[in-house]
């Protein structure tokens, strides 16, 4: 990556040059080499490193991760850390580590063994296994309340008001008119096959059909 001369910050006269920093991780015993850029001053040697060399740095950083045949980053250890609001020792009681663990496994100066790896990656997967290891290990998750709300604003879809009823309302009105009122599951059957009903949960589709009965009941 080309870095046009900039005039260093620290001393004010010299010029910062590109230089290449080699940075070497040991996922699973295997020797892993990531080079970053950082900028260094041809006077008094200060190191800087530029926003455009950051960006590069991050995506040279994560693409070393189709190396590590299953072994997680230390990225990873960090962003489920902090999605839950945890600190190192917390996170490290949850797993039923040492103190420093979290920390190691962060940095990449230790990997933990595969058991540690699938339990985490579990708990990472599936939230209940996280609260229920946090409550047996006698830890509070700080953003635990944030986490579920997230959760829950996730599962809900638009509902589908405009266009696609206008798509299918007429598929819906050919059933209603062979269905006795209040069969709704009938309803939830013969219309299984249309994609966007298709997937939806059971009580959106029951709370869709209601809607349309009361709109040909009002036509």
């Amino acid at each position: 990556m080309n870095n046009s001369k900039t005039t260093c910050r620290a001393c004010k006269t010299g010029a910062m040059h590109e230089v290449v920093l080699t940075r070497e991780f040991f996922p699973n015993k295997k020797r892993v080499t990531v080079e970053l850029l950082e900028s260094k001053c041809d006077t008094c040697g200060a190191i800087r490193v530029l926003s455009a060399q950051h960006e590069e740095n991050l995506r040279r950083l994560a693409a070393r991760k189709s190396q590590y045949d299953g072994a997680l980053m230390g990225e990873e250890y960090i962003a489920f850390r902090k999605r839950y609001g945890l600190t190192q020792q917390q996170a490290s009681k949850i797993f039923g580590k040492g103190v420093i663990a979290f920390s190691r496994y962060e940095n990449e100066e230790f990997y933990p063994d595969t058991s540690t790896r699938l339990l985490f990656e579990l708990a990472t997967a599936r939230p209940d296994v996280l609260k229920e290891l946090a409550d047996k290990a006698g830890v509070s998750i700080p953003l635990w309340k944030e986490r579920c709300e997230d959760e829950q604003r996730s599962k809900v879809r638009p509902f589908p008001v405009t266009s696609a009823k206008a798509q299918t309302f007429g598929e819906f009105q050919d059933t209603l008119s062979t269905v006795s009122e209040g069969s709704h599951s009938t309803l939830i059957g013969a219309h299984a096959s249309i994609p966007w009903i298709a997937s939806m949960k059971a009580a959106a589709i029951e709370a869709l059909t209601v809607d349309f009965i009361n709109e040909v009941r009002a036509a």
